[in-house]
């Protein structure tokens, strides 16, 4: 097992079709994790010297947005699932960012063609950007990223 670097980390962030599974605070204290579908915010302002934020999009009524409404520290994890196998986790905090719908429909449209490819990326950023859906961006605080989890060495 071996840490990734900040350009490794970052690049695998951007990988194909990875889904991250976010974790945010109930009321109660006790955990709930969802998969996501996102992309990694890469703007190159200002000779960025830190990884970008994570950005998706879910429902203003859903249980992670009012979680996130109400403590705002969440956890996300993304993994590859094939041998050697390795993960990236991002502690940080969210914020709900509520757009106008043509900033809704690029960032939509940006997560949709990581997903489903450019042929689909209009229609399914489209469908995405209806009534009730929110923006979240997501700042770390602490990035933990191993690669090679099962190497013999």
């Amino acid at each position: 097992m071996t840490d990734m670097s900040k350009m490794e980390i970052e690049k695998f962030l951007t990988y194909g079709t990875f889904t991250a599974k976010l974790a945010t605070v109930k009321k109660d204290g006790s955990p709930h994790v969802v998969p996501i579908w996102y992309v990694l915010d890469d703007r190159k302002d200002q000779a960025r010297k830190r990884i970008g934020d994570i950005v998706f999009a879910i429902y203003d009524s859903s249980l992670e947005a009012l979680n996130i409404e109400c403590d705002n520290r969440v956890s996300i994890c993304v993994d590859d699932q094939t041998p050697q196998f390795s993960f990236v986790t991002i502690l940080g905090t969210a914020k709900i960012v509520r757009q106008k719908y043509n900033e809704l429909l690029k960032w939509n449209t940006r997560i949709a063609e990581r997903y489903m490819g450019k042929s689909n990326a209009k229609a399914y950023g489209k469908r995405n950007t209806t009534e009730g859906v929110i923006l979240v961006r997501v700042k770390h605080t602490k990035i933990i990223a191993e690669k090679d989890i099962a190497a013999w060495e």
